[in-house]
């Protein structure tokens, strides 16, 4: 084994390894106050040199170096229990258990924490977004054989996480390494020097008013009219409507209070909190939204009448609930509307875009901004604008049209200057 290459005093010591590789060791700062010995290596003796250089000078800055053993999954798994469960959404806090055990585990989870780096995070993003995760993660072997239909089978489905999924990563990642580094468990937080690109926006399907009529009429005789009126003419989300009281809806002053919402978590049907705290909201309802729900009181009356015992009302008071009194599963919703978009001959959107068409004919009929933000229960007004005022071809034609009238040159406007405007004129 090569001798030691001598170093300074205070410099550490440098040397080569029975396995060939080199490793630097010195005292530096670390997170709990004190001075510890601590190592790198390299495969050369330069690159040992160079990591222990930056590692002296960081504690010299007062940088001190993190001596957590914690490997990355050991971390997130108590970050998960012991930090996010208290602070965020139930629906959050099963979102971020799914992209740890689903995502980030088998990539790097073996990985000391203290090694990670923002290089490899970068790398597990861009490789995340170009892989199809059915194959990663094996659904299509996990389902019985005569169901299998994609990548057991040879052919990939290019299943590619959607952009918003691997944001949700890197805030995750931000989240939790920000929080060991709070604990001393890390100096610095490497997932903040971490940026994506903009990515690709989800387009915006809003219902035009002709098909917003045809779709509300068609509907009229469906058990669910009232959540189509609701969804249409006030913009409430989808678990907004399942999880609608009838306490918080005043029939006679023509208001409705949004205190709740039906989500499925984790497997249960659970009532929630409003998804920001602007979303819990009063909104005025307006007459056909009234005369729907009148209508949706009696079929619930009937219901229940026609069930005698085996009515299963949850002690909710919900609005929106099965012929047996049971909370709607949210996925019925779903199906109940692309069956409505049939009926009504009305192209096929998502049911969350009837929120989109809300939005965007409040825009259209002259509502600033500050009122649909107000009505939508957005927690900025920059999401409003952003994302709910989307504007279609034909309004655009009409503000042409209007322009094109204003610059049309008739000879008999106060500002006609007899065709001079624009010539060049000595200075």
């Amino acid at each position: 084994m090569a001798k030691p290459k001598k170093n300074a005093n205070n410099e550490g010591t440098i040397y080569q390894r029975k396995d060939g590789r080199w490793e630097g060791s010195a005292y530096v700062l670390t997170t709990d106050g004190t001075y510890k010995r601590r190592s790198v290596y390299g495969k050369t003796w330069d690159e040992a040199h160079e990591k222990l250089t930056k590692l002296k000078a960081d504690s010299l800055n007062g940088m001190p170096v993190a001596t957590s053993k914690m490997t990355v999954s050991e971390y997130l798994g108590y970050w998960l229990l012991n930090v996010a469960r208290g602070k965020v959404r139930r629906t959050t806090y099963v979102n971020y258990e799914s992209l740890v055990r689903n995502y980030v585990t088998p990539e790097f989870g073996r990985k000391k924490l203290v090694r990670l780096t923002a290089r490899d995070i970068r790398a597990f993003l861009v490789k995340t977004a170009a892989t199809c995760q059915c194959c990663a993660q094996g659904k299509d072997k996990g389902r019985p054989e005569h169901k299998r239909r994609c990548c057991a089978l040879g052919r990939c489905c290019n299943k590619f996480p959607s952009d918003r999924t691997v944001r949700f990563l890197l805030v995750l990642l931000r989240a939790a390494l920000q929080h060991a580094v709070r604990e001393d468990e890390l100096p610095r937080n490497v997932a903040r020097n971490v940026e994506l690109g903009m990515g690709t926006k989800r387009s915006i399907e809003p219902l035009t008013v002709r098909e917003g009529r045809q779709l509300l009429a068609a509907a009229r005789d469906n058990r669910l009219w009232a959540a189509y009126e609701l969804a249409v003419r006030i913009g409430l989300r989808r678990g907004e409507l399942l999880g609608l009281r009838w306490v918080d809806v005043d029939l006679h002053e023509g208001v409705l209070t949004v205190r709740q919402a039906l989500q499925r978590v984790g497997g249960e049907l659970l009532i929630v909190a409003p998804k920001t705290q602007r979303s819990a909201r009063r909104v005025a309802l307006p007459q056909e939204c009234v005369t729907a729900l009148r209508a949706q009181r009696a079929q619930q009356i009937a219901d229940r009448k026609a069930a005698g015992n085996n009515w299963k009302g949850t002690g909710h008071g919900l609005v929106f609930t099965t012929k047996n009194g049971t909370p709607i599963e949210p996925r019925n919703l779903n199906r109940s509307f692309e069956v409505l978009c049939v009926r009504s001959d009305v192209r096929r959107v998502r049911f969350h875009d009837l929120r989109h068409t809300c939005a965007s004919l409040l825009h259209e009929q002259g509502a600033d901004a500050r009122m649909i933000m107000e009505v939508l229960g957005h927690s900025s007004i920059r999401v409003t604008m952003d994302i709910y005022t989307f504007v279609r071809l034909d309004s655009q034609r009409s503000a042409f049209d209007r322009v094109g009238d204003a610059l049309r040159d008739d000879g008999t406007g106060p500002d006609d200057d007899g065709g001079t405007a624009g010539d060049p004129v000595a200075v």
